[in-house]
């Protein structure tokens, strides 16, 4: 059998639709996926003042313990109990010892609420913790 060879066909093309839409696809996913880096973890707190204080950028993998005025726990901005506060710490300690741990506190919250968080840190051998003592919403340079 014998095939005709003349040049009467057409070369075949690759189609470019198909890809630019993958690249808007991917274009759109990496987007998306950037603006929700940083989650919102905060609680409302009259937050204490200090001149000395070294302002660090927001970090999404540091764990947030909030205290407010009337001495209640917070754990990543939602409320929780004494005692499901220190399981969070005991985790922390177990998987990453190093993470770091900001405590947002109300100026005026009791004292005694504050140590213990201290205290539940040493307990865990946290050492990586900070006060956060501005609001970097509003004072970023």
């Amino acid at each position: 059998m014998k095939l005709p060879l003349g040049n009467n066909e057409e070369e075949p093309e690759v189609s470019m639709s198909p890809l630019i839409d993958c690249v808007f696809l991917l274009l759109i996913f990496f987007l998306v996926s950037t603006m929700t880096k940083v989650k919102s973890r905060d609680i409302p707190v009259n937050l204490p003042t200090s001149e000395a204080a070294v302002k660090l950028k927001p970090d999404d993998k540091q764990a947030i313990v909030g205290l407010d005025s009337e001495g209640n726990f917070y754990w990543d901005g939602q409320l929780c109990t004494a005692n499901f506060l220190h399981e969070q710490l005991r985790e922390v300690c177990i998987a990453t010892p190093d993470r770091r741990i900001r405590i947002d506190m109300d100026r005026d919250t009791p004292f005694g609420r504050f140590v213990e968080v201290m205290d539940a840190c040493q307990f865990y051998n946290l050492n990586n913790i900070g006060i956060r003592t501005y609001d970097e919403h509003y004072n970023e340079n």
